[in-house]
C-alpha cells in the first residue's frame, strides 16, 4: 500500500468515524433522555424490541449483504460490472420479501407466546415486527453503497440522519408534553425508517443509474445466495453482538437491569466505533487485493489497521476505567451500578481489536464454513455461560460471558488466519511489515 493509498484510507476512516460518532452521540442522547423520561423499566423494554429488529432484519438479509461485499470487491477489481449491477437490483427485492416474511412470521411468534418475555413486551415487539423490512432496505442500501466507495450515501443515512431525527422527533414530543413509553418510542423509530429510506433509495437510484447505466445486469441468484448464507451467521456475530447480548440476556434479567447492561455494552462499544470505521474502508479493499493475489500488500494493510485499531481501543479502556462512574451516572444514579460490568466489556473490546478483523478476512476467502462453526461454538458457550452466570452474578455474570466468548472466538479465528491464509491480521503483524521494510529486494508473495 503506497503513500496515496494509505491518506485514502485513513481519510476514508476519518469520514466514517465522524459519522459514526455523531450517530452515537445521537444514540447516547436518546437513551439518556429516555431513560430520565420513561424510567429504566421502559427503556429496557424499548432496547429489546429494537434488537430483535435488528437482528430479524440481519437474518432477513440472508447474507446478501456479504456475498456483495465479496462479488461487488471483485467486479471492480476485474472490471465486471454486470454482476455489480445485477446485485444491487435483484438484492433488494429479495431483501424486502424476505423481510416481510419475517415480520408477518414474527408478528404471530409474539402474539402467541404473549411477548416472548412478558405482555410488558407486546406492544413494543409488535411494532418491531412492523418496522423488520424498513430495516432490511436500509442495511441493503448501505451495504452497495459502501461496497462501491459512495461513504456518504453508505453511512449518512442510517448513522446520522436516523439518529438524529428519532431524537429531534422525541425531544419534540416531550416539550409538547407527551409522556412516551417503550411502544410510541418504537412507532417514531418505525417512521423516520421509513422516512430515511424513501430519501436515499431516490438518492441511490439516481447514482447507480448514473454510473451503470448502460451496463446489461448479470444475475447469479444461486451463486450469491449459496455464498452469503453461510456468511450471514458470521455477521451476525461478528458485527451484531450487542443485539444478540441484549437478545439472549433479556431471558434472564428484569427489563431495569437489561437497560442498566446495555448501557453499560452501549458505553464500551464506543472503542469499537474506530475499529468498524476503518474495517469499513478496509474490507472492500480486502477484497479487491486478495481478487488480485497481492499477498505483501495485503498483509500490510491489515498489520497497519489493526495497529490503529488496539492502540485505540487501549485509549478507550483506560478512560472508560476513570471516568466510567460518571458517564453511567448521565443515565441516572441507578446506572452507576453497571460500572464493573463496562469495565469487563471494554476489556471484550481490545481483545477483539488485538486480533483484526479475522471473522470478515476468512468470510471473504472462502473459509466461511470454519467461521460458521466458531460462530456456533460461540454462541453456544455464550448460552450456557449467561445461563449459569448470570443468575449469580447478574450484571458482571453477563460482561464477564462476554469477555470469554470474544477471546475464545478470537483464539480460533486467528489460528485459523495464520495456518490456512498465512496472514497475521493480529496486532503482532506489525513484524510483517519491519521484515518487508529490511527486506526490500524481496519479490511479493503471491496468494495460491
Amino acid at each position: 500500500m503506497n503513500h496515496k493509498d494509505f491518506l485514502q484510507l485513513f481519510g476514508g476512516a476519518i469520514f466514517v468515524f465522524v459519522n459514526r460518532v455523531i450517530g452515537a452521540a445521537a444514540v447516547f442522547g436518546t437513551q439518556i433522555l429516555l431513560a430520565r423520561w420513561m424510567g429504566a423499566t421502559e427503556v429496557g423494554i424499548y432496547v429489546y424490541a429494537f434488537s430483535l429488529c435488528n437482528l430479524l432484519a440481519i437474518i432477513a438479509g440472508l447474507g446478501l449483504s456479504s456475498s456483495a461485499m465479496k462479488f461487488i470487491g471483485q467486479g471492480l477489481a476485474l472490471g465486471e460490472h454486470g454482476s455489480i449491477v445485477g446485485i444491487a437490483r435483484i438484492g433488494m427485492q429479495i431483501v424486502l420479501f424476505s423481510g416481510l416474511c419475517v415480520a408477518i412470521a414474527g408478528e404471530v411468534f409474539v402474539h402467541q407466546t404473549n411477548g416472548i418475555l412478558s405482555p410488558l413486551y407486546i406492544k413494543a415487539l409488535t411494532l418491531a415486527m412492523v418496522a423488520v423490512p424498513a430495516m432490511c432496505l436500509l442495511n441493503w442500501q448501505s451495504t452497495i453503497a459502501q461496497c462501491l466507495n459512495w461513504f456518504a450515501a453508505a453511512f449518512v443515512p442510517s448513522n446520522v440522519t436516523r439518529p438524529l431525527l428519532l431524537i429531534s422527533i422525541i425531544i419534540l414530543a416531550q416539550n409538547l408534553g407527551e409522556h412516551l413509553d417503550a411502544a410510541e418510542v418504537m412507532l417514531l423509530h418505525l417512521l423516520v425508517m421509513g422516512f430515511v429510506w424513501l430519501t436515499s433509495a431516490l438518492y441511490m437510484k439516481q447514482r447507480l443509474a448514473s454510473r451503470f447505466g448502460d451496463v446489461e445486469p448479470r444475475y447469479q441468484v444461486q451463486t450469491w445466495l449459496r455464498t452469503g448464507f453461510p456468511l450471514l451467521f458470521v455477521a451476525l456475530f461478528s458485527n451484531f453482538f450487542l443485539d444478540i447480548n441484549i437478545v439472549t440476556v433479556g431471558f434472564f434479567l428484569n427489563p431495569d437491569q437489561l437497560a442498566l447492561f446495555n448501557a453499560s455494552f452501549r458505553i464500551a462499544v464506543l472503542i469499537a466505533f474506530g475499529m468498524q470505521s476503518i474495517d469499513a474502508i478496509l474490507l472492500p479493499r480486502f477484497s479487491r487485493l486478495y481478487a488480485a493475489k497481492d499477498r505483501v500488500n495485503l498483509q500490510r494493510l491489515i498489520a497497519l489497521t489493526t495497529q490503529l485499531k488496539f492502540w485505540a481501543s487501549v485509549c478507550g479502556l483506560v478512560i472508560f476505567s476513570v471516568f466510567g462512574k460518571d458517564i453511567l451516572a448521565y443515565f441516572g444514579e441507578e446506572f452507576i451500578q453497571g460500572y464493573d460490568a463496562l469495565k469487563l466489556l471494554s476489556l471484550a473490546q481490545v481483545i477483539r481489536a488485538a486480533v483484526g478483523p479475522l471473522a470478515q478476512i476468512l468470510s471473504l476467502t472462502g473459509h466461511h464454513a470454519y467461521c460458521l462453526f466458531v460462530s456456533i461454538l460461540s454462541t453456544l458457550v455464550m448460552l450456557i455461560l449467561n445461563y449459569v452466570l448470570i443468575g449469580q452474578f447478574g450484571l458482571v455474570g453477563a460482561a464477564f460471558t462476554v469477555v470469554v466468548v470474544i477471546s475464545v472466538e478470537s483464539i480460533l479465528l486467528s489460528y485459523a488466519s495464520i495456518t490456512r491464509l498465512g496472514i497475521d491480521s493480529s496486532v503482532f503483524g506489525i513484524f510483517y511489515i519491519i521484515k518487508a521494510v529490511l527486506s526490500p529486494l524481496k519479490k511479493p508473495n503471491i496468494l495460491l
